[in-house]
């Protein structure tokens, strides 16, 4: 099992905000891969991590750019969260499949950015932007922090 940490980025860069978890991927390039969030290589591509943080836009009603941080081992994504993702089976149903087949990783984390837009074309918002350089601080400072405690 690898100890290092696996960060997910996950979106379709030409939809907006959808593209949330990509771009935070290349902020984050040394410690990360992106991914589109189909299911089956989800789950693949996580296969032997101990610890796993999976970034997706979502959307719930909260304020733009507003981060949102679930432990996926305590429990499920909210439903609205999987609403807007660009497949009909996203990572929501990966995370449940995932602990059903009993391969979820021992620690695994989603961190949201609540989008504003998924337009075919469109780039980031500002609201997205701001939320996607706080949650890099934030995924940087939590890695930091489990280096020490290790």
């Amino acid at each position: 099992m690898s100890l290092k940490p696996l960060i997910i980025g996950i979106g379709n860069r030409y939809r907006g905000d959808d593209a949330l978890g990509r771009a935070v991927a290349l902020e984050l390039r040394a410690v990360v891969i992106e991914h589109d969030g189909e299911p089956a290589s989800l789950l693949e591509s996580w296969e032997g991590r101990s610890r796993v943080i999976l970034i997706d836009a979502v959307r719930s009603g909260s304020p733009s750019g507003a981060i949102h941080h679930i432990d996926l081992r305590a429990g499920a994504l909210p439903p609205e969260f999987g609403a807007c993702s660009t497949h009909a089976f996203g990572v929501a149903e990966a995370v449940e499949l995932g602990r059903a087949l009993g391969k979820l990783p021992p620690e695994i984390d989603f961190f949201g950015v609540e989008a504003e837009s998924f337009d075919a074309g469109a780039t980031l918002t500002i609201a997205v932007g701001k939320g996607l350089k706080e949650l890099c601080e934030t995924i940087l400072e939590l890695l930091r922090k489990e280096r020490e405690h290790a």
